[in-house]
Order: C-alpha cells, then sequence, then structure tokens
C-alpha cells in the first residue's frame, strides 16, 4: 500500500505533465521554474506553521511532484 506522501507527489507529477501537455499542445510553451525559485517554495512548504513567514495550503508531497524536474534537470535554451 502506498502512503499518502508517495501518491501527493505522483499527483503533482501527473498535475505537472498534464499542464505542460496542454501548454505544448494549445500555446508552445514549456511549463519550467528557476531551481532557486522552485527550491524556496519546496523550502516554504517544508516549515513549520509557526515559523512560515506565509502559509501554503497545499501538502508538500504535492509541491514535490511538481518542481521535482526543475530541480533535477537543468534547462539551456
Amino acid at each position: 500500500m502506498m502512503t499518502t506522501f508517495t501518491l501527493l507527489a505522483l499527483a503533482g507529477g501527473a498535475l505537472r505533465v498534464a499542464l505542460n501537455w496542454v501548454l505544448r499542445r494549445y500555446f508552445g510553451l514549456s511549463l519550467s521554474f528557476p531551481q532557486g525559485l522552485a527550491g524556496v517554495l519546496l523550502l516554504l512548504t517544508a516549515l513549520p506553521e509557526f515559523i512560515s513567514p506565509f502559509s501554503l495550503q497545499l501538502p508538500f508531497g504535492l509541491m514535490l511532484g511538481l518542481f521535482l524536474p526543475d530541480l533535477l534537470f537543468r534547462r539551456a535554451w
């Protein structure tokens, strides 16, 4: 049985693939975030509520699935 974290990470990855496919098909664009921005958003999501400057209401697993390709691969245009 898969954990909730794993399922959320897979859902985030599937959402990323779907958004990238739609953007590429209809507009000819590719979805990507700078590595620094992706890292900061993941860090803000992972912080506990009492020390976070503002609250991101998305689970860490979902955000990890969304931003993991940007952290692992570097795109050079």
